[in-house]
């Protein structure tokens, strides 16, 4: 198991901190905040990613962050 750390700028400015694991050439990547799991994404080979869980309830600009950031992990 692979794992990344990743910080986001939240849109009140304030910085949160995640890890995101993920199985060596999986697409499917999760993220945690401490040992519970926010959210997973599925890359979809194109360069992008799409919701697989939202198991923490984000909203839809917490996705869009985390997507973007996670562009980075999969190049």
């Amino acid at each position: 198991m692979e794992q990344f750390d990743m910080q986001l700028m939240l849109k009140d400015g304030t910085f949160a901190d995640y890890q995101v694991k993920t199985e060596k050439d999986s697409k499917l990547y999760e993220v945690y905040s401490g040992e519970s799991l926010v959210a997973s994404f599925k890359d979809d080979g194109q360069g992008s990613f799409t919701l697989n869980d939202n198991s923490g309830n984000i909203d839809e600009d917490l996705q869009s962050r985390m997507i973007e950031q996670l562009k980075g992990f999969s190049a």
